[in-house]
């Protein structure tokens, strides 16, 4: 039953990453800069790494009827990943007001074709 201490380490990441987020928020102002862009970032991209990876594991269990369970944990990983990438990307663009439809858009399709190539490779 190593996928459950995944799992709950994941859980207990999501919780701590929460509270580190809040800290971040509270006691940092925006015109900081970097400063306080940077950790909000990336605290927000584990946060969101964990989050998608628990939400995936448990969506790809349920679909799959409880087969092959370290198999799911795998690809739940690496879509959670990319996803939270990809959201994250997303508020970097908006955050520097480069952000337009068609950017969204195109990160999408280079993000899909990203999963593919490495679900060819696994």
């Amino acid at each position: 039953m190593v996928w459950r201490k995944y799992i709950n380490g994941m859980a207990l990441g999501v919780l701590v990453l929460s509270l580190v987020l809040v800290f971040i928020l509270n006691f940092t102002s925006p015109e900081m800069g970097a400063v306080s862009y940077g950790p909000f970032f990336i605290v927000l991209f584990l946060l969101l790494v964990c989050m998608t990876t628990i939400a995936g594991f448990y969506i790809r269990r349920k679909a799959s009827r409880n087969e092959v369970v370290f198999k799911n944990l795998k690809s739940a990983f690496r879509q959670g990943t990319i996803i939270a990438l990809y959201l994250t990307v997303l508020l970097i663009l908006r955050a520097a007001n480069l952000l337009n439809w068609w950017d969204g858009a195109l990160l999408l399709v280079s993000v899909i074709a990203f999963d593919m190539f490495f679900k060819e490779k696994v």
